[in-house]
């Protein structure tokens, strides 16, 4: 026998679902666009959830750096660096001062380089300054390290008549290794770098 429904009962409800996550059932939608999201594609906006294109869309009219931009980004933080770290591994400041130091420093390194794109921030420029601080500082480090042996070695040479040839070099992983045991220096260029990617993303 065939059931028959009333005309006034309400019908089934349709299963709606995430259009990224096909199996994931949801009834959330972007309050831009409209689309279906889950609860992992959604972004909660001071406007209400959003999907993840329509705020890269907005994200999109904040970030106007070119890929010269970001090479200028590295280069400018890299080459800051590379002197910031030779002179905190001569001085070897300690960890009290590596942490009233590298804020301003941080500072310094990543206002300079805002001024050298003037100001124009890409998506990804917070981490390739923060990247450019990190080995322009261990490299100054590790050079400063490198020509203060050299030095000693040339002296070494002079007091006892032979030449630096003579004289057994130092390697490379003896160099890296007296580079990333200096904790303070260590201390110093994570909170460059730390400081470097929240002024490119607008965090500090």
């Amino acid at each position: 026998m065939t059931t028959v429904q009333p005309a006034n009962s309400a019908p089934a409800e349709e299963l709606t679902y995430c259009e990224v996550h096909s199996d994931r059932e949801t009834a959330l939608r972007c309050n831009k666009c409209g689309r279906l999201m889950c609860v992992e594609c959604a972004v909660q906006t001071p406007v209400g959830y959003r999907c993840r294109e329509c705020v890269r869309q907005h994200e999109n009219k904040f970030y106007k750096a070119s890929s010269n931009d970001d090479m200028k980004v590295f280069a400018v933080c890299a080459g800051i660096m590379i002197v910031a770290g030779a002179i905190f591994s001569a001085i070897n400041l300690g960890l009290f001062l590596a942490l009233i130091v590298g804020f301003p420093a941080g500072g310094a390194v990543s206002e300079v380089a805002l001024r050298f794109v003037q100001r124009r921030r890409g998506r990804h420029s917070g981490e390739i300054g923060a990247a450019g601080a990190v080995i322009g500082g261990l490299v100054g480090a590790m050079l400063q390290v490198y020509l203060r042996y050299n030095s000693m070695l040339a002296d070494y040479a002079a007091r006892a008549g032979a030449r630096a040839a003579d004289v057994p070099g130092i390697s490379l992983d003896i160099l890296f290794q007296s580079t990333v045991t200096n904790i303070g220096l260590l201390l110093f260029v994570g909170i460059v770098a730390a400081t470097v990617y929240g002024r490119f993303k607008m965090k500090m």
